[in-house]
């Protein structure tokens, strides 16, 4: 068996024992295994952990954490002697329905995140529910956030619509049949393979696996524009229903998936100027015009729609305006 150095989140310690069911022990390395965590500093540090710790290519890294951990371990493991086995242990739903699937990974910089990263798969994930009864609430709606957009993906993943087509509510009345929440280990499953089934296709993300950022070009320009003071899911969650109204999703459509989106909160007050210049720093960004998943009117396989900025910014502006107009006014 090679040996092991366990990087894992300081939240997960009293959790470590359950590793050994799993064949998993080695030399441990505590970290937060926050977002603040992507960073070059701590990526530096844990390589030179894997140094002093005499870490070598048949040696294996073992990530246990969240959604950010992993995609911290991911990146040192990417490029650390330019490849070295990890394996995954996600702690919370998020990660175990999609940071831990699908191979990407990378570190944050100032107002721009996952800027710097590489795709590089996991040699093994363990998914182990025992470590989500201890999560916070927001922590498991985060998550099941990424359930739901999973979900709505790959409905819609096979409509050959053109834009401007008729989306027939009762040919798609059912597309959500069967989310729960909580989620079982069935349905944590489920979500896994409906995800691999889109990154299998596209692996290195040139077409068809664009659609997976649904929800996430507003979502990263928020929870980025706020310091990271926002989880995941509740910033995707602004996402989806700011997106599906960029893209013109029908009204039915818009109300169907906003019903069973968790998060109550209205979309935050943001400094809208800061927003917009991280929006335009989008990697999938064309000139001056911001890209969006194209979810439902992909017939011609254009899976990514462009808008211009200044069109994004002015509905970014009444949904918050609203927002603010309704919880003020209870």
């Amino acid at each position: 068996m090679p040996r092991q150095i366990i990087i894992y989140a300081k939240s997960v310690l009293s959790h470590l024992p359950r590793l050994h069911f799993y064949g998993i022990e080695g030399v441990l390395y505590e970290i937060d295994g926050e977002e603040k965590d992507k960073s070059w500093e701590m990526y530096l540090k844990i390589v030179d952990f894997l140094i002093g710790n005499d870490f070598k290519k048949s040696d294996l890294l073992v990530g246990v954490g969240g959604g950010a951990l992993l995609d911290l371990v991911g990146f040192v493991a990417s490029t650390y002697m330019r490849g070295v086995d990890v394996v995954f242990v996600p702690t919370t739903l998020l990660g175990m329905v999609d940071a831990s699937v699908g191979g990407k990974n990378g570190i944050n910089r100032p107002f721009l995140k996952n800027s710097i990263g590489t795709t590089y798969f996991p040699k093994k994930t363990i998914i182990d529910t025992a470590f989500l009864a201890t999560l916070p609430e927001e922590q498991l709606l985060s998550g099941y956030v990424e359930v739901i957009k999973i979900a709505v993906v790959h409905s819609f993943k096979n409509c050959h619509l053109n834009k401007g087509d008729f989306i027939d509510p009762k040919t798609h009345e059912d597309f959500l049949r069967g989310l729960e929440y909580p989620l079982s280990e069935k349905s944590i499953e489920k979500a896994r393979d409906l995800k691999r089934q889109i990154v299998d296709e596209d692996p290195d993300e040139k077409g068809i696996r664009y659609l997976l950022n649904f929800g996430h070009t507003i979502g990263h320009a928020l929870e980025a524009s706020m310091d990271f003071s926002i989880t995941h899911g509740e910033a995707v969650q602004h996402g989806i229903r700011l997106e599906m109204a960029i893209l013109g999703f029908p009204t039915w459509l818009q109300e169907k998936i906003a019903s069973f989106l968790p998060f109550k909160t209205p979309f935050p007050r943001i400094d809208s100027a800061k927003f917009g210049k991280i929006l335009q720093r989008d990697k999938k960004n064309r000139s001056c015009d911001i890209a969006f998943s194209n979810v439902v009117h992909h017939k011609m396989r254009d899976f990514l729609v462009f808008f211009p900025y200044e069109h994004v910014i002015k509905i970014v502006e009444e949904v918050m305006l609203d927002d603010c107009l309704y919880s003020s006014n209870g």
